[in-house]
């Protein structure tokens, strides 16, 4: 928590050096639970079924509204 007479600069962490930087990063990646082939198939067939059931939930409201709007006789 903050103290009432701090400023800004007194709270934000220090930068740290490049090297320091890829350092820390290559540690955090070495910790990461990388998917495994039949993880990123699955994960992928599900993404690619979504786009297209959204797809032809949105062509589909779109083809009924421009069929409404004709029956209406506003197109």
């Amino acid at each position: 928590m903050a103290k009432p007479n701090q400023t800004i600069t007194d709270i934000r962490p220090r930068r740290t050096g490049p090297v320091k930087f890829f350092a820390e990063t290559i540690r955090e990646l070495k910790r990461v639970h990388w998917p495994g082939r039949r993880e990123v198939i699955n994960y992928t067939t599900a993404a690619l079924l979504v786009c297209l059931f959204m797809g032809l939930l949105v062509w589909g409201f779109d083809v009924g509204i421009a069929k409404l709007l004709s029956l209406v006789g506003l197109i």
